[in-house]
């Protein structure tokens, strides 16, 4: 005893229409109860399901059957040459020209010449640390991309690339945004990649470069300095803080009155190479306090420090906000003298005792 399944389509494409186009896939037919054949005789296998009495012959039937399987073949023979068709149109596609020139060009070292706005396609191992060396001193990237990790440190850039989509990237010199170049890296199975890529830059991009990195050090000096806490180690720690801390807000320690009488040894009081002079000087009691006000009149960061203005009858020397000077930017510093240092030096007694010893 055998089961067929009488199953067909309205219509088939012949598969000398392939070449052209792709085939349209057929409607599908409805479908026909199952026949059992058993001495000749149509049996329903069906629960409950008794065919129409009809004339058909016995021969005629199986001869449908045949038909109709036929048809299932030609069906599956369409579809495959439509899957057929569509790798074709696939693989002719530009884009899958554009990869395949690229895997073409794959080395495990590389090295390109470029000129700035101008674009370069990269074949780089999949999944692997590829290396792209360039002649920037700082190199900037950007992407869409947020699956690849990528790491940069100077003018290097390391970048894995996770799956097979091939990921675009922008390069430039930091602070010289003309220098930009575009890259293409199209990730292969295959070791990873070194490349060195050497973008031409005139001489005002590099002059742009040198200044954007002068810059970056300053900046990066001054935040150090801004960070920094300067250590106390006098034992009368508290009573300095509670004299100074009133002249850097603006306004004067209790006791103390402003004087603009200042002797000229004391106008540049700081062993320092940028200029400064003694701007106001403020009496107390036993204390004086000069306010010195400091200009960098140089090129370059300038650190000021306080023993530049320590001397005999100096008790403190306080910097107010920063240590690090950029060029062109002002200070005061504030020195916190002994106003009876030199008197009491002179009540001294300078000549030698007498006296007996042993003898």
């Amino acid at each position: 005893m055998k089961i067929k399944l009488l199953a067909a389509t309205l219509a088939m494409v012949g598969s000398s229409a392939f070449a052209q186009e792709p085939p349209t896939q057929p409607a599908q037919l409805p479908q026909i109860p199952y026949l059992q054949e058993s001495n000749n005789q149509r049996i329903p296998v069906d629960d409950g399901y008794t065919p129409p009495a009809s004339n058909v012959q016995d021969d005629e039937l199986f001869n449908q059957v045949d038909e109709i399987r036929r048809q299932q073949e030609q069906y599956q023979a369409a579809l495959a040459a439509r899957e057929q068709y569509a790798a074709e149109q696939i693989a002719n596609s530009p884009g899958a020209k554009f990869l395949e020139q690229a895997r073409k060009m794959y080395k495990p070292s590389m090295a390109f010449d470029i000129e700035p706005k101008q674009s370069i396609v990269i074949p780089v191992g999949q999944g692997l640390l590829n290396t792209l060396s360039t002649n920037f001193t700082e190199l900037k990237v950007k992407t869409s991309d947020a699956r690849s990790v990528i790491e940069t440190e100077g003018g290097h850039l390391y970048i894995s690339i996770p799956d097979s989509n091939p990921v675009g990237l922008v390069i430039h010199e930091a602070g010289v945004k003309s220098s930009q170049v575009s890259i293409t890296l199209i990730p292969i199975d295959a070791p990873p990649v070194i490349a060195d890529i050497t973008v031409s830059m005139d001489d005002g991009m590099k002059r742009e470069s040198v200044a954007y990195q002068k810059k970056m050090k300053e900046e990066e000096a001054i935040n150090q300095a801004k960070a920094e806490r300067v250590p106390y180690s006098d034992k009368h720690t508290k009573r300095i803080i509670d004299l100074l801390t009133p002249v850097a807000q603006g306004d004067f320690p209790r006791g103390f009155t402003l004087s603009g009488d200042i002797p000229e040894d004391y106008r540049t009081p700081c062993r320092m190479a940028i200029p400064h002079k003694a701007a106001q000087r403020l009496l107390g009691g036993s204390e004086i306090i000069d306010v010195i006000g400091v200009k960098n009149t140089t090129d370059s960061t300038y650190m000021v420090r306080e023993e530049m203005c320590l001397n005999d009858d100096v008790i403190a020397v306080a910097l107010f906000k920063k240590s690090y000077l950029a060029p062109g930017e002002e200070m005061e510093l504030y020195i916190l003298r002994d106003k009876l240092y030199y008197e009491n030096v002179q009540r001294k007694a300078r000549r030698p005792r007498v006296t007996w010893g042993d003898e």
